[in-house]
């Protein structure tokens, strides 16, 4: 009892240093690792500064990530692979994609005919799609956006064409306002930018493999193997609904899908909220690694006593999270609206 007394206390202690560290980019580079095997420096600079400016720009989509903007890059260029790209962002040689004459290649059936004179795919013809994360010329002249202030928007531009990237996710969307934390949302802005159902299932895969890596968490930690094969885990079963009392496959309630995560990497912990609480070590904020669970007191929405809520630490100052009934497994930022008053505190599974 007395390390659980000492753990609600730091955790209430610590909670503004958290705010201030986090809202600051203090904890890392702005959530970002300093370097993702495969992402040039250059390109994950662009990928890390992308949401921040899509914030300001586009404040009604809300929940973009570095990662959302990885997984179209690997996809579609592997990362600006074979191209150099320069410190101010500008990508040689330039990336142009297979001419898009219906003839089949790129998966294209359908002509595209020229609508740029040929000005950003050098093609004159038939349009072809440019840049790391391949726009197509018309695309680009709705969504195209300046983020280096070079008084230009530029698709060979890596950080144009991540802010780009982001702009369109949000603005293709009828109402202009996407939540990417949200599974169908995130899949639906996706389809718009590919349509095919395959192209989003290999985008997905790929965010979910940057966001579970530990590379990126905001403590600078990777944490433990058996941690990132927790989350590896949980964010498979982003999407699917809660349960209450659900453990699995279908479905899940909060402690059924933290529970069954470290079980799949092979640490035993207790079914029950409380139980949970009590069963592993306390951690401050500031000393978070990937697979840590964090602990609320939502009583005032459920039964019995506090903490009556779970939910895990994935990195990046952000959680994934089986919320309520009606509601679908998604991830979040730790420092929310309204779980972030009723935190208790987090500990670490042993």
């Amino acid at each position: 009892m007395l390390k659980t007394a000492v753990a609600l206390t730091a955790g209430f202690l610590l909670l503004p240093v958290l705010l201030t560290a986090m809202a600051t980019g203090s904890l890392s580079r702005g959530g970002v690792p300093a370097n993702v095997p495969g992402i040039p420096d250059v390109l994950l600079d662009a990928y890390a500064r992308a949401p921040g400016r899509l914030a300001l720009l586009h404040p009604d989509c809300t929940g973009m990530t570095w990662a959302v903007l990885a997984g179209i890059g690997r996809v579609e260029s592997h990362h600006a692979h074979g191209s150099t790209i320069k410190r101010n962002g500008d990508i040689v040689p330039p990336i142009i994609g297979p001419r898009l004459d219906g003839s089949g290649a790129g998966g294209n059936t359908t002509p595209h005919f020229d609508t740029d004179g040929g000005e950003l795919d050098h093609d004159t013809h038939y349009d072809r799609a440019v840049g790391p994360t391949q726009h197509l010329p018309a695309t680009w002249a709705a969504y195209g956006t300046d983020a280096n202030g070079d008084g230009r928007a530029d698709p060979h531009n890596a950080y144009d064409a991540a802010l780009s990237t982001a702009v369109l996710l949000c603005l293709s969307d009828a109402d202009h306002t996407v939540d990417f934390t949200d599974r169908a949302q995130l899949r639906a802005a996706l389809y718009r930018y590919n349509r095919s159902h395959a192209y989003v299932d290999e985008v997905i895969h790929h965010i979910d493999a940057y966001t579970a890596s530990g590379l990126a968490a905001a403590s600078g930690k990777a944490g433990s193997r058996q941690g990132r094969t927790a989350v590896e885990w949980a964010l498979k079963q982003v999407g699917k609904p809660y349960v209450w009392g659900g453990t699995g496959p279908g479905g899940f309630d909060c402690s059924g899908l933290v529970m069954r995560a470290w079980q799949e990497a092979g640490v035993t912990i207790p079914r029950v909220t409380t139980d949970q609480y009590r069963a592993g070590t306390p951690v401050a904020l500031d000393d978070l690694q990937p697979g840590d669970l964090l602990f609320y007191d939502t009583s005032q929405y459920a039964p019995g006593p506090a903490p009556t809520h779970v939910t895990m630490y994935i990195g990046e100052g952000r959680m994934v999270n089986a919320p309520s009934t009606g509601k679908t497994i998604r991830t979040e930022p730790v420092v929310g609206d309204f779980y972030g008053p009723l935190f208790m505190g987090a500990v670490r599974p042993t």
